[in-house]
């Protein structure tokens, strides 16, 4: 499963910050997620993958919460001065 993840954490990098900031999140019903093993395999999953492109990572995962189930992992990095304005424009766009 973390194979599968890789590419779809790369394509939610932001432009322009070299993988800088990137989250991903996946919102699945209750009864997918316990399909592909539970949102704790799901969480291990995304971890890993995020781990592979180099993030330190912050991850959430909820089961049974409003609309099914939702796993979320963030990069949490320092960010390089170098890259600081686009993560910081595209964390204001995300509040």
């Amino acid at each position: 499963m973390a194979i599968a993840l890789v590419p779809l954490l790369c394509r939610n990098c932001l432009e322009g910050a070299d993988g800088y900031g990137g989250s991903y999140q996946v919102n699945l019903d209750d009864d997918e997620a316990l399909e592909l093993g539970g949102v704790e395999l799901i969480r291990a999953a995304m971890r890993k993958a995020a781990r592979q492109l180099g993030w330190k990572v912050t991850k959430i995962g909820r089961a049974g919460i409003r609309y099914g189930t939702m796993v979320v992992v963030q990069d949490v990095r320092d960010v390089p001065k170098e890259h600081q304005a686009v993560v910081n424009h595209a964390m204001n766009d995300r509040m």
